[in-house]
């Protein structure tokens, strides 16, 4: 190998690393806390110029501040030894800390490798609002999304690199082709989930505070990250399991489930079983556009059992809500307020 480590990061971030790459790239990332931090910046950075949308300026600025900000605070030394399929090599840049190195090299060298072949890969962005129906997508390798209401999905027109991958902010049912060659990887918010063909659903809207993956047929690696980017779960699903990821605590909880309740929506159904009430009113008005108003005095996390259906209207929607008649109902133009009798 005759390559710098920044190239070999620069792969790694589009994906086209080899397994003497993934070596010497895994050796350096977990050196250090830092080489950590700074990748994960990197790989923000990265994520926004290859965006469907152009990013904004502001937001692009304020990444590359905070990873300016991140090379200050790196001592200067030399950069440490990384051994490749050829022996060990140096590369010798006394000034800076290697993890400053290396991002140095791909701020002034490197970034232009960030764009090469990616500004040819067209993105599509599909959004659903309130009250709409469930959205079918294909997606290039033949693979079917089905998309929910107040949901969000980004994915390449088509599929090039070793993964496929996709991003979502929402709520989606995915049918997977097989392809033992190229994972098919779904982003979601402090989530990473891994597939190689399969069929399961993926409630991950970023505005709430948990997550929930359901797996209906094959078999899924779900990975969760906290806010730094620091892996903290790495979870193998079988058919039939459903894992529970608080985003707050950052703790995962797996259970035997019936699919149904998880995958019913694509039928117009929205099944609730033993749910806290905060959680049903959360998606209650991410599906049907209404703002539930729940006082401190009623207990937000009281468990509930129920179904809903689609074109219920906002009346029939708050009935149910109601059905052991343990609140006292206001309803104002798209307002239900639960009040306890």
């Amino acid at each position: 190998m005759n390559e710098d480590v920044p190239a070999i990061v620069v792969r790694v971030l589009q994906g086209n690393q080899t397994e003497d790459d993934m070596r010497v790239f895994l050796r350096w990332y977990h050196a250090s806390r830092e080489n950590k931090d700074i990748f994960f910046q990197l790989k923000h950075i990265y994520e926004l110029r290859k965006g469907a949308r152009k990013p904004d300026a502001m937001e692009m600025e304020a990444s590359w501040d905070r990873l300016r900000e991140k090379l200050k605070q790196q001592p200067a030394t030399h950069i440490s030894s990384l051994e490749t399929n050829q022996g060990k090599r140096y590369v010798s840049l006394v000034r800076y800390a290697g993890v400053a190195a290396v991002a140095i090299l791909l701020m002034v060298v490197g970034l232009r490798f960030f764009y090469k072949g990616h500004d040819q890969i067209v993105w599509v962005e599909v959004r659903t609002g309130p009250k709409s129906e469930p959205q079918t997508i294909r997606l290039s390798d033949g693979s079917l999304v089905r998309l929910n209401a107040s949901s969000r999905f980004r994915y390449p027109e088509k599929f090039g690199g070793r993964e496929r991958e996709v991003y979502l902010d929402g709520e989606a049912y995915f049918s997977i082709t097989k392809d033992e060659r190229h994972d098919f990887i779904v982003h979601a918010d402090k989530q990473r989930i891994n597939v190689l063909g399969t069929e399961f659903n993926v409630l991950g809207y970023s505005a709430d505070p948990y997550a929930i993956t359901t797996l209906v047929n094959g078999k899924v690696k779900l990975r969760t990250y906290d806010d730094e980017g620091n892996l903290k779960n790495e979870i193998m699903m079988y058919p039939d399991q459903q894992i529970y990821f608080d985003k707050q605590s950052y703790q995962t909880t797996l259970s035997e489930v019936n699919t149904f309740d998880a995958t019913s929506w694509m039928k117009g159904v929205y099944s609730f079983r033993d749910a806290p009430l905060e959680e049903i009113a959360r998606r209650l008005e991410k599906i049907y556009g209404v703002t539930i108003i729940i006082p401190d005095e009623v207990d937000r996390k009281e468990q509930y059992t129920g179904k809903f259906f689609a074109r219920q209207t906002k009346e029939e929607i708050a009935n149910v809500l109601n059905f052991k008649r343990q609140f006292r109902l206001q309803l104002s133009d798209d307002t239900i307020f639960l009040q306890r009798r």
